[in-house]
């Protein structure tokens, strides 16, 4: 008689159990549901922040000169709310995002590009599979595409005061023009090197739909931005091995900050977040 696969753990696991969360299985992954029971989770990303692992979904590398090509035939569709322009992952600017399906039975993927020849690829996890089919299919040749799930950690922090937790958090970051706003007055003291920007002015400026290369903590991650219904969500993407020090220090900066003050009183400023919340969230953006 055969036996049911184990489900796979994220790298963040065991902070998730000393929280106390509720976890459930989701596409192969043990992931945390819930920490508390009501709706503390779902009013924090409203309200204040929280902070996610979204470690399950699937992550991908695509490099080399084929890469833009490789995607492009890919695509089957670019998803019209989507939080960046659509058009083939080839013409992206660097620093830009497109939104578009793999395959035409999956959920539209997040495309990141890194660099000329550098793009990172997010699917659901029950899209992981297939999407790297497609992507090799597209180009039987192309040996560029990296599934990278395992080795990169996703820690989303989500709600009104997102950017200012990550304030202390984000040290510096690539000035990729097609990634910033304008601004015409920066304030001082923000120069931190040439096409650098200090971590204020970086996250002050990262657009909806973009993603840079940055440093948090000492780590070196990359830093997506992304608005999901109300809520801004700052998807920081970091080595496996450095996701534990960043989750920690992420709550550290946030709890040297005022907290909220919600119908009960005090709220803390950052409350850990389950996918109850997080697709709650999401389903809410797309009444």
């Amino acid at each position: 008689m055969a036996t049911a696969a184990r489900a796979r753990r994220a790298c963040l696991h065991g902070i998730h159990e000393a929280l106390g969360a509720t976890f459930t299985i989701r596409d192969g992954w043990e992931v945390p549901l819930r920490y508390a029971p009501g709706d503390g989770e779902l009013e924090a990303l409203r309200g204040c922040a929280g902070i996610l692992d979204l470690s399950h979904l699937g992550t991908f590398k695509a490099q080399g000169p084929a890469a833009g090509a490789s995607l492009d035939a890919a695509l089957t569709g670019a998803d019209p709310d989507g939080p960046a322009s659509a058009g083939p992952a080839s013409s992206l600017p660097v620093g830009r995002a497109l939104r578009a399906r793999l395959a035409a039975d999956a959920a539209p993927a997040t495309i990141y590009r890194l660099g000329d020849e550098e793009f990172l690829v997010v699917t659901s996890a029950a899209d992981r599979r297939s999407a790297i089919g497609t992507a090799h299919g597209a180009i039987p040749r192309w040996e560029g595409i990296i599934d990278a799930t395992e080795s990169i950690a996703l820690i989303a922090v989500a709600g009104p005061r997102a950017e200012e937790v990550m304030r202390g958090v984000v040290e510096s970051g690539a000035g990729m023009p097609a990634a910033l706003l304008p601004e015409d007055n920066a304030p001082g003291g923000e120069d931190c090197g040439p096409d650098v920007l200090c971590g204020p002015g970086l996250l002050r400026r990262l657009r909806d739909g973009a993603a840079v290369r940055a440093t948090a903590c000492g780590h070196t991650v990359i830093l997506a931005r992304e608005r999901v219904g109300e809520a801004d969500c700052l998807m920081v993407f970091c080595g496996a091995e450095d996701a534990i020090d960043l989750w920690e220090m992420i709550a550290e900066r946030a709890s040297t900050l005022a907290p909220g003050m919600g119908p009960a009183g005090a709220t803390p400023v950052l409350t850990a977040c389950g996918l109850a919340a997080w697709s709650a969230l999401a389903a809410a953006a797309q009444e």
